[in-house]
């Protein structure tokens, strides 16, 4: 769990945005200013740090994410200073240190997992080929190795390598429950921020629920959420997908793979670009994606399903032979398994894949620390044709193969939890005989569900009511700055002094700040890499509005000014409107002298199935730092 003194995915991004050893010498810095103040609490001099500072300024300063990592620990920035407020208890100061020390003593431990390729003697009108070093990677020590964590006697009796794939993809399900590997993810995760966005989520389920008359049957349960909002944070925030190996030269992030390699028994795919060599390993291991955190469907499902297994959850990994991976939980509220896509961040939607992305399904296994299940007929509903498209092995070598399988991993569970299992697997096999209809979503590639599954997700008509208002930042300097970058998901206050915009206030998320939202969603486009808040597919129309009130600080508007970008394609429309108090539209300048007003934004229009693309709001490439939403105020 992250600690609830400092927000370790600050931490974490630290690390993420800087050479290690940028990293290492900057906390070094951090943690003598931390020292310093704990061991002299009562001297003024170690609470203000000057920003001209030379170390400060050129060995702190200059660290991508180190502002607000600041910012949260508690520093100020005032009049060129950083100053630590003597109102702020030297316990939580204490644990913020044991924090980032623990993080910085895990960090020296890390090992660069490259190998370099040797450099052949070249005229002097080809410049070398070069490798790079690519990832770096903390030693987390598990109880045991990754092949003594995935190592078992084999039983399969068959001669076929399909089966025989099958066995060493269960055997490789049991990493899964190493408890050190368990104990450091879990670690990672931020309860607290999940089980409240939850806890948040499912009044606003029951409000909808209530408001529509829906039956009781429609709820969904606390711990059903908090697995939406563990996908989402992982999908988010803490796993990035990998396309190729950028260049390091020219920034070429579409560089054609080379070649793959093994190295180690681990395969590598080699990019090569302007000379220099990438290296890009699939790890397995989830002890090293827990750190590397990047990959593809294989490395998300892989790292997604611990994190599962972490909370408590009955999760398996699912293989399917058209090349894709992902992850099923068990919901006991439910009573039955939840199909769950982590790469896509897409729940309880399994015909996808078929009706979707137009794939053939032919063979879907399903395993765990003890089970192992053929849910194909879960993924399908042509069962007939499914069926005559099996041909790797035959079905009563298949059905044995499982038994085998099971009975290998139930050999030391106890005889109550066989039953248990043996039960559940039979009132899942009665769940297949049934063809699903497939959903309009599903055809689309989206999730699909029940509606308070989609309103989990925010797919509904959701009332934030969250009026933004003035703080003491703003009185202080009579202007409020409000900006939001779509590539982060992050709102960002901040303060304009000279021509400096020094940020002290982040919100993560677009739906943070939003008042009224009905049918918004953010859209990710891994192939296109890039990112926008959308309509919800097969949605009309939507909108989106922000309110502002600064009555209460009795500020009143002297000069304001916006910036927000969008984008329409083929006759989409979107239309941006700045209202006054009594929410009627007024031209942006006609604000001035007022204390209240809103942002509201219509789209509607588009063309064929992807209508709903052709209205965008804040569209920018992933990674971008530009920030297409900036509002600015100035005050009387």
């Amino acid at each position: 769990m992250a600690s609830s003194v400092i927000d370790e995915a600050l931490l974490l991004n630290l690390e993420r945005l800087n050479s290690k050893e940028r990293y290492c010498e900057c906390v070094v810095i951090l943690l003598k200013l931390l020292d310093n103040v704990i061991r002299e609490p009562q001297n003024n001099k170690y609470r203000v740090v000057r920003l001209e500072n030379k170390v400060i300024k050129e060995k702190l300063l200059c660290l991508n994410g180190i502002r607000q990592l600041l910012t949260n620990i508690g520093f100020e920035e005032v009049e060129g200073e950083l100053r630590l407020p003597g109102n702020l208890m030297i316990a939580k100061l204490k644990k913020c240190r044991d924090v980032i020390n623990k993080r910085l003593e895990s960090v020296k431990q890390t090992a660069e997992v490259v190998a370099s390729s040797s450099q052949a003697p070249t005229s002097s009108s080809t410049p070398p080929t070069q490798s790079v070093p690519d990832i770096r990677i903390k030693v987390i020590t598990p109880q045991k190795p990754f092949q003594q964590r995935i190592t078992f006697p084999s039983v399969i009796p068959f001669n076929n390598q399909f089966l025989k794939h099958l066995e060493t993809l269960s055997d490789l399900s049991m990493q899964y429950e190493d408890t050190k590997i368990q104990k450091y993810a879990t670690s990672l995760i931020p309860l607290d921020r999940l089980v409240y966005n939850s806890t948040k989520r499912l009044r606003l389920i029951q409000k909808e629920i209530a408001s529509k008359g829906c039956s009781k049957s429609a709820e969904i349960c606390l711990t059903d959420l908090i697995l939406c909002e563990l996908s989402r944070w992982f999908n988010e925030e803490f796993f990035t997908w990998v396309n190729s190996m950028p260049c390091r030269v020219c920034g070429n992030d579409d560089v054609q793979t080379r070649g793959k390699t093994k190295d180690g028994g681990i395969d590598v795919e080699t990019y090569t670009c302007c000379n220099v060599t990438s290296k890009f390993y699939r790890f397995n291991d989830v002890a090293i994606l827990l750190t590397t955190r990047r990959g593809r469907c294989g490395e998300y499902a892989n790292c997604f399903t611990l994190l599962c297994r972490c909370l408590g959850y009955d999760a398996r990994i699912c293989y399917a032979t058209f090349d894709h991976v992902w992850t099923e939980v068990y919901s006991v509220y439910q009573k039955r398994w939840i199909h769950i896509d982590p790469s896509d961040n897409v729940i309880d939607a399994p015909l996808m894949y078929q009706h979707g992305w137009k794939r053939k399904v032919d063979y879907v296994i399903a395993f765990s620390r003890d089970d192992v299940q053929d849910v194909t007929w879960r993924y399908a509903n042509n069962h007939k044709e499914t069926l005559s498209s099996r041909t790797k092995c035959s079905e009563s070598n298949l059905l044995q193969t499982i038994i085998l399988l099971r009975n290998k991993r139930r050999m030391k569970i106890s005889p109550a939890r066989c039953r248990y299992l043996t039960k559940r697997s039979l009132s899942e096999l009665c769940e297949f005989f049934t063809e699903r209809e497939v959903t309009e979503n599903e055809r689309k590639g989206r999730s699909s569900g029940s509606m308070s599954w989609k309103a989990s997700r925010g797919e509904q008509n959701v009332n934030n009511f969250f009026v933004i208002t003035g703080d003491k930042n703003v009185v202080q300097t009579k202007q409020f700055n409000l900006r939001y970058s779509c590539a982060e998901n992050i709102y960002e206050k901040y303060i304009i002094v000279g021509d400096q915009k020094k940020v002290y206030s982040q919100s993560k998320k677009w739906e943070s700040y939003y008042y009224l939202s009905n049918h918004i969603f953010r859209k990710e486009e891994r192939d296109w890499k890039m990112v926008y808040l959308a309509r919800i597919e097969d949605t009309e129309a939507a909108s989106i509005s922000w309110n502002f009130d600064f009555s209460k600080d009795n500020l009143i508007i002297n000069s304001i000014s916006l910036r927000f970008e969008t984008k329409s394609y083929e006759d989409g429309s979107v239309v941006v409107e700045t209202w006054n108090e009594q929410r009627k539209p007024v031209k942006i300048d006609e604000l001035c002298g007022k204390s209240k007003f809103s942002i509201c934004v219509f789209m509607k229009g588009g063309k064929g199935e992807v209508a709903w693309q052709h209205t965008q709001l804040f569209r920018q490439r992933i990674g971008s730092k530009d920030y297409p939403f900036d509002l600015n105020i100035t005050f009387d």
